[in-house]
């Protein structure tokens, strides 16, 4: 396991555990105690973590994650053009699962305006809400733990449940998208939830401002083959454009 990937490791065991001990990860991945307090301090100038004495916990910081009505307002117009052409990709009678990022929340809006028929998933309240008056549209909310702020609702309740499902369309953000992680994110419990959309959906829609291309988080739910559509604001660079064109992706870039 190269340092990159046991890092990435690391913070999905400390946002499970909230706090580990240096001799605990030096078990657990097979390296020195030297190497886990390398990584240890690379994580926490990065932002991740805080030292504690003999290991490390979760930053308050991390803990603090914006509120969904926060993120909504970031890159909103952006995110408007996306849903829109987005919305343009359903067809009558789909089945459709809708994560819990702001931009999903926007497709909500527009699935709410047309009079197209479906089916839609979802694990944001948020989403469910603002869909459950609209008469041709059946509203599935996955089971789980709310997140507070967020309005997501995570755990292993909802990825069961998925695991049981067979959709036509996943339309997911992330926090970013590369060429070497695919599509990141990371919080553990979402990246949970969305690693079984992807395996629950016949086609994936990733639905990215430009802002998040060529950045990576810590945990990837998707590979670059997982992904049959990118829908972005601006046109993509020409390395972007020629590997995702030669896995068969579908790139649809919006005029804002």
């Amino acid at each position: 396991m190269n340092a990159f990937d046991r890092r990435s490791e690391i913070i999905r065991h400390v946002q499970n555990r909230q706090r580990v001990s240096t001799i605990e990860l030096s078990d657990r991945f097979g390296v020195s105690e030297v190497t886990i307090r390398n990584d240890l301090r690379v994580l926490a100038g990065q932002g991740w973590i805080q030292r504690v004495h003999g290991g490390a916990e979760l930053s308050p910081d991390f803990l603090q994650e914006q509120s969904f009505a926060t993120r909504a307002t970031i890159h909103s117009y952006e995110k408007e053009s996306i849903a829109l052409a987005a919305a343009a990709l359903v067809r009558s009678g789909d089945t459709l699962l809708l994560d819990s990022s702001t931009t999903a929340y926007q497709l909500a809006l527009e699935l709410a305006k047309t009079r197209t028929t479906a089916r839609v998933v979802t694990n944001n309240l948020h989403i469910a809400m603002t869909l459950k008056d609209s008469p041709q549209l059946e509203v599935i909310i996955l089971g789980g733990v709310i997140r507070g702020e967020t309005a997501s609702v995570v755990g292993q309740l909802a990825s069961d449940m998925l695991g049981h499902l067979h959709v036509d369309k996943a339309f997911l953000s992330a926090s970013g998208l590369s060429l070497e992680r695919g599509l990141t994110d990371a919080d553990i419990r979402e990246v949970e939830v969305k690693r079984a959309m992807v395996g629950a959906a016949q086609q994936v829609i990733a639905m990215l401002d430009a802002s998040k291309l060529g950045k990576q988080s810590f945990l990837t739910f998707a590979r670059l083959e997982d992904i049959d559509h990118l829908l972005c604001e601006q046109d993509i660079s020409t390395d972007f454009r020629t590997v995702l064109q030669s896995l068969g992706i579908h790139i649809h870039i919006i005029s804002t």
